[in-house]
């Protein structure tokens, strides 16, 4: 055990890269499908719109439980420190991203008190997530 690493690095980039990956995507496309769905002019309302700026984080910790179970088969026991690890980098990750969708879209409100909750309940649904999944 002690010449085991801390951190399993491939596991945690993994589910880090799904975690930010899919919010990142549907970020930028749902703005404009919806806006040329909606016959609307400015992509702003829609990525300004609440609905949207929820969807993106419960999208972000739904996947942190779904890939959560995955690294408790992979990491076992460790799954508390690479969760924690995860959650962190992921958080700031899609934190800058929901600035950058902010920027490229021009909603009224750059970074809302959804995001910055949003980012950090990520932390927290990691941490419950590890747990429910070891069960």
């Amino acid at each position: 055990m002690a010449d085991e690493p801390r951190f399993d690095w491939p596991a945690i980039f993994r589910v880090t890269g799904i975690v930010v990956g899919v919010p990142t995507v549907l970020g930028f496309v749902i703005p404009p499908a919806l806006t040329l769905a909606f016959g609307d002019d400015h992509t702003g309302t829609v990525a300004g719109h609440e609905i949207f700026q929820w969807a993106f984080w419960i999208i972000a910790w739904g996947l942190t439980v779904w890939q959560g179970s995955w690294m408790l088969r992979r990491v076992g026991d460790k799954i508390i420190d690479d969760m924690l690890v995860m959650s962190m980098i992921a958080s700031v990750i899609l934190f800058i991203v929901k600035v950058i969708i902010a920027i490229a879209y021009e909603p009224d409100d750059i970074v809302t008190g959804i995001d910055a909750g949003g980012a950090l309940m990520l932390i927290v649904v990691a941490m419950v997530g590890a747990r429910v999944n070891k069960f």
